[in-house]
């Protein structure tokens, strides 16, 4: 690490900060054409039916109205969001949940083609609906997709509804739970819950001259967005360039194809741009949210509190379609701690509501607060301070995780003591207040990573990627090339990207920018300086090993003026033998990094009312690196207050005999607001990982993880009244301490394992 140049660490201002809070930044609501159409979809009034006759003829001659698109209108190709191609892109002969889309309109103006819209004439004949997700995966259930088994991609599961099974065993669980003293089983369940990005999901699509299609969309994916599509639209790949802009938030929401294939062939049917953008409602009804969780835990303890085994059984509402499926209950069912017999099973289940989609790592929060509750539950029947059971169960380096892998050096033990430390536990409370912990595990994401850097004649630095900035990381990956190059943040010009011009990467998201891409751009500006130390050893006829690269200028170490400017190298390298210094990266996948926290959670509950005020959030984090010192801490309060808003008021209520979402609007979906924050006080802890630039980790999705659990834990110390569904609302606590039962969740497990043996 250099010295007198040195940007990591720094709490540097956000490359794009000017843009933003000036407005000149584009979003993809913000492209005009000339001639442009706006889009309006039509979407299914029915949970299921077979749609009958549709009339578009009245909807066509509205003036103004320049094209009708239905589902016919595309070629018949499935696609899928997620493992299993189990959709079309628009309903052609029926609809499996309320607000699927059934037709779409381009006219001149908004309000010319919402009345169109309501002119489209379309008749359906009602089929068996099925809601309930653990009636859905009961053998002998009402089918949402019959014919599941002929799906591209369906493989392993049971059949029925299970469109998907994931599962992890190690050693002999019945011999560990028989050995253990004491066996516990709970269930837990958590809600619905949408994303809450603050800008609303927009599209806009042309034909260019050439024939090729060019889009501009708010998403996290735009090589995802790009492949998809050519694939519902049965054209070449390599006629469509995405132009991901900037964007306003997306949570997972944004990972993938929504309804970007509407105004595009919109726009090939009518030869103008086309621009589509979702009301606040759509962003409801349109695009996948979470659906909600069942969880069945067995856990089985020694006298001393030793965890023996472990049997996980989640059951994962995927609504009609497979969007982001089940992946937390195999991976993440044992939490941060090493369990030495477990057997794991995920189920994910079709039921006809909207598909799901994904949000801050799919479905590991729900898990998390299951297994974080049903720790803290254990403790208290055993007579164990909850901290105390933790330490002796926790997860160590070269323990064994889920996979087999071994577990590397890690900062957990280092979070536990900070919090312990920070709030002075353990301490009992006064009646009425409590403190609940919550401990939590994930992993630093991977996944194919590009990066290209180019020294400009100047002495600047042109660093180009393919990944979507929607935390903040651009930032992050320009330090790491200033960083590594030895020149200032404001050196290093981060170029804005589209499918034609910037090097394929995968998603932004899944806790992999900084860790993936960020090591890909490290590994681009060394190979960027090893071209200029290479070209000055070349000047100054000594051997490459003598020379460092800092300050802007390459120089001899034992005579330091000896030295060249970067921009003087740049300039002599446009004629040199080798060229213009360019340095490329690309890797596909990145050694496991494990990321650990804990958080803390103080409440008051209000005995009258049930309401439950959280005055104190205490986390800490092992974030390897701190890349960004300001920038971390601002994810790591933003997924606290996330996880706040999931575990106390948020949820989106889905009428339970039809599946329609009875709350799509933000004045009725709960998101906390600043009055209802805590402070939150954050601990960076600061074990390097082996692998990731400058050793720095995931840091955004793990803080969104514990507060459920830590204020549910909270609650029960304070009042004595153990919840386990989700949210924690003030109605539902009063139910509690009113002694009403609330548990009416139960997976019958024992026909769970007939079915998967069978």
């Amino acid at each position: 690490m250099t010295t007198e140049h040195n940007v990591l660490g720094r709490s540097l201002p956000r490359v794009d900060a000017l843009d933003k809070v000036t407005g000149r930044a584009t979003y993809a609501a913000d492209v005009y054409l000339p001639d442009m159409l706006m889009c309006k979809v039509l979407t299914s009034p029915r949970s299921h039916a077979r749609i009958v006759s549709m009339d578009t003829s009245k909807a066509e001659q509205v003036p103004g109205v320049r094209a009708v698109i239905t589902g016919n209108d595309f070629p018949d190709r499935y696609f899928g969001s997620g493992a299993v191609r189990d959709r079309r892109i628009m309903a052609r002969d029926e609809v499996f949940y309320i607000g699927e889309p059934v037709a779409a309109v381009a006219a001149d103006d908004e309000v010319t083609a919402q009345e169109a819209l309501e002119l489209v004439e379309v008749e359906y004949e009602d089929l068996e609906t099925i809601v309930d997700p653990l009636e859905a995966i009961r053998e002998g259930s009402t089918l949402v997709h019959p014919d599941m088994p002929n799906f591209e991609g369906y493989g392993f599961a049971m059949g029925g509804n299970n469109c998907t099974l994931l599962d992890a065993d190690r050693g002999d669980v019945d011999q560990a739970f028989r050995d253990a003293n004491q066996v516990f089983e709970e269930t837990y369940h958590s809600q619905a819950i949408n994303q809450g990005f603050l800008e609303p999901m927009a599209c806009a699509a042309n034909v260019e001259a050439n024939g090729r299609l060019t889009v501009w969309a708010s998403t996290q994916g735009p090589y995802q967005v790009r492949a998809q599509l050519a694939s519902v639209l049965d054209i070449p790949l390599s006629s469509i360039k995405v132009n991901a802009m900037e964007l306003g938030g997306g949570f997972g929401a944004k990972l993938r194809l929504a309804f970007e294939a509407f105004p595009a062939l919109l726009a090939m049917k009518t030869g103008r741009p086309v621009k589509l953008i979702n009301t606040r409602e759509e962003v409801f009804t349109l695009n996948g949210p979470r659906l909600a969780t069942t969880i069945h835990l067995k856990t089985g303890v020694t006298s001393d509190g030793q965890i023996t085994a472990r049997e996980a059984h989640s059951v994962f509402d995927v609504g009609a379609y497979l969007g982001a499926g089940p992946n937390a209950g195999v991976g993440h069912a044992l939490g941060a701690y090493d369990i030495p017999n477990f057997r794991l099973r995920s189920y994910g289940v079709y039921t006809n509501k909207i598909y799901v989609g994904s949000y801050r790592a799919s479905g590991v929060a729900d898990m998390h607060f299951a297994v974080e509750s049903h720790m803290d539950s254990i403790a208290h029947q055993i007579g164990l301070d909850p901290l105390e059971f933790r330490l002796k169960n926790v997860v160590k380096e070269g323990d064994a995780n889920v996979s087999g892998a071994s577990v590397p050096a890690n900062g957990l033990l280092e979070t536990i003591e900070a919090v312990k430390e920070k709030m002075s536990l353990p301490r009992k409370s006064e009646e009425g207040r409590g403190i609940g912990i919550s401990l939590g595990e994930w992993r630093s994401g991977s996944g194919p990573s590009t990066a290209s850097i180019s020294v400009n004649e100047d002495g600047t630095v042109s660093l180009l990627t393919g990944s979507v900035d929607i935390s903040g990381s651009d930032t992050s990956l320009a330090q790491i090339a200033a960083e590594t190059l030895g020149v200032e943040l404001d050196q290093v010009i981060v170029a804005k990207r589209d499918t034609d011009m910037a090097p394929f990467t995968g998603p932004s998201g899944g806790s992999r920018i900084v860790y993936s891409q960020g090591k890909a751009v490290q590994m681009a500006a060394e190979d960027a300086r090893d071209r200029l130390v290479g070209l000055a050893a070349e000047r100054f006829g000594v051997p490459s090993e003598a020379l460092s690269c800092e300050g802007g200028r390459v120089y001899v170490q034992d005579n330091p003026p000896q030295s060249l400017t970067l921009s003087q190298l740049a300039a002599a390298s446009l004629t040199s033998r080798s060229g213009p210094i360019i340095g490329m990266a690309a890797l596909s996948s990145m050694p496991y990094a494990p990321v650990f926290n804990t958080q803390a959670a103080e409440v008051i509950v209000d005995k009258a009312t049930g309401q439950v005020r959280v005055t104190r959030f205490v986390q800490a984090q092992d974030v390897g690196v701190a890349i960004n010192p300001m920038g971390v801490e601002g994810q790591l309060e933003g997924g606290a207050v996330q996880g706040i808003g999931r575990a106390l008021s948020e949820e989106m209520q889905i009428d339970p005999e039809t599946g329609r979402v009875r709350n799509p609007s933000l004045s009725t979906y709960l998101m906390p607001l600043a009055i209802d924050m805590p402070a939150i006080e954050n601990i960076l802890v600061g074990v390097p990982s082996a692998d990731g630039p400058f050793g720095a980790r995931a840091v955004a999705e793990p803080p969104g993880f514990g507060p459920p659990a830590a204020i549910a834990n909270a609650i029960y110390d304070a009042v004595g009244i153990r919840i386990k569904e989700l949210p924690l609302s003030a109605d539902r606590v009063l139910a509690a301490l009113q002694g009403q039962d609330g548990d009416e969740y139960h997976i019958d497990v024992e026909a769970l394992k007939k079915a998967e043996t069978g």
